[in-house]
């Protein structure tokens, strides 16, 4: 199956788009910042040629979606990103993940929180998801917040993992 097209998702402060081959370098630039890297499962640092490499398996699936966060009041530009993926279509299941704010001028706002909030709310609805799970380090802190915030609630921990879920309203 060919990927779907999924429109502009518009919210206060931000906006999300699909992710574009021409955004590869800034995303790879956000996700290889130390302090960023640190908090993905497989947190090793990436090359340009395995970014490009994973953006050509990814581009074609209808079960990944990588939205760029754009911050549309001050900044007027791409910030960072949130992702649905390993979307479960006949189960109405999905994974959210990849979070991620880059721009250090954009750190702190709340724009994870609201990305988050826009793209939980259009799986429920536009994509039908019944459940949304989120498998975060037990030690961070900060995503878990935004996660909780967005009526997320744990479900297990183990071994330095947190599983973290959310049913259709």
């Amino acid at each position: 199956m060919t990927k779907r097209y999924i429109e502009p998702i518009v919210g206060g402060r931000v906006r999300l788009r699909l992710l574009e081959e021409s955004d590869l370098g800034l995303t790879l630039a956000w996700r290889n910042q130390d302090h960023i890297r640190s908090w993905f499962v497989h947190s090793e640092p990436l090359t340009e040629a395995q970014h490009r490499a994973w953006f050509e398996r990814y581009a074609p699936r209808d079960d990944d979606f990588v939205f760029v966060i754009e911050e549309t009041n001050e900044l007027h530009k791409p910030v960072g990103q949130v992702s649905l993926y390993n979307i479960d279509w006949p189960n109405a299941r999905a994974e959210f993940g990849r979070m991620l704010v880059g721009e250090p001028e954009a750190t702190g706002k709340g724009l994870a929180k609201e990305a988050t909030a826009l793209a939980v709310e259009y799986a429920f609805g536009a994509l039908g998801m019944k459940e949304i799970e989120a498998f975060i380090k037990s030690t961070n802190a900060a995503s878990l917040a935004v996660l909780f915030s967005c009526g997320f609630h744990e479900t297990w921990e183990r071994d330095g993992l947190k599983r973290v879920a959310r049913l259709a309203p």
